[in-house]
Formats: structure tokens, C-alpha cells, sequence
């Protein structure tokens, strides 16, 4: 396994970090749109894909290259994040539109790890790549939804 492809392994993992480090801040703004099983779920999925990634760079002997990189990218990630959303944890509109940004730059991300799994062949990194694709696909697609319905409410209040 080549530099790239551990440092791509880093940044999916500081994803799954960040992803749940933002849920738990933004907590108050996620119960009023998700059920409390949805969001256990989405914690519980992002651990699993931080598991599995950690498993994956030790048994490559990558974790040297893997781990630190996971912490520069998601040092990146909570710096835009927090510039974004600033003190509006509250917000649905800010804390979604920052997951807008957030969940495209992980299906950006995991395209690139799925498109490593599929040229090494390896069937562990691809199958982990398509269910971090579609859990993240999924999320996108109900944040960006919710966002069409904020705005559809503030055009009624304009």
C-alpha cells in the first residue's frame, strides 16, 4: 500500500471522528430532526468505519502514516467547521449547511478509497468503502433535505 492511499485511509477516518464529534455538539439541532435510534445509529456506524479503519492500517503496517494524518485532517475539519458554524450549535440552517460541505467532502473521500479497494482488490476496503458511501450518501441526502424544508419555511415568514 502506497503513501497516497494511507493518507487517503487518514482523512476517512478523521470523517468518522469529526462526524461524531459534530453530532454530539450540534446534539440539540439533531434530536429535533432525528430520532434518538437514528443518531445512535449514525455514532454507531462512524465508530464502526473508525474501527475498521484503524483494523485495516495496522494489519498493512500503515498506522505510522494513517493515524497522523487522521489528526492533521480532522484538526482542518473542526477549524472550518467551528469558522462555519461559530456559536450557532442551535441552528438547524448553519449546523446543516455545514454538514452539506462536511458529508460531499466525505463521498468525495470515500470515492477515492473505493476506487483503491477495487484496484488492490481488496474486498475488505471496498465492501467498508461502498457502506461508508451509502451511510454517508444517506445523511447527505436527509441534511440537504432538511435544508430544502428550512428554506421553504423562512420563504412563508419573508
Amino acid at each position: 500500500m502506497n503513501e497516497f492511499t494511507a493518507k487517503k485511509l487518514g482523512e476517512v477516518l478523521a470523517f468518522a471522528k469529526i462526524g461524531n464529534e459534530t453530532i454530539v455538539k450540534a446534539m440539540t439541532v439533531f434530536e429535533e430532526l432525528f430520532s434518538k435510534t437514528e443518531i445512535d445509529g449514525f455514532i454507531a456506524k462512524n465508530n464502526a468505519h473508525a474501527e475498521a479503519l484503524v483494523a485495516f492500517a495496522k494489519a498493512q503496517n500503515v498506522s505510522e502514516i494513517v493515524l497522523p494524518k487522521s489528526e492533521k485532517t480532522g484538526a482542518k475539519l473542526v477549524a472550518m467547521r467551528d469558522a462555519y458554524v461559530g456559536d450557532e450549535w442551535n441552528n438547524p440552517s448553519e449546523v446543516f449547511e455545514w454538514w452539506g460541505f462536511f458529508g460531499g467532502a466525505a463521498l468525495a473521500h470515500w470515492n477515492l478509497v473505493k476506487g483503491v479497494g477495487e484496484t488492490l482488490n481488496d474486498d475488505v476496503l471496498t465492501a467498508l468503502a461502498f457502506d461508508a458511501l451509502g451511510f454517508h450518501e444517506s445523511l447527505y441526502n436527509a441534511s440537504t433535505g432538511l435544508l430544502s424544508d428550512i428554506g421553504r419555511e423562512k420563504a412563508k415568514n419573508a
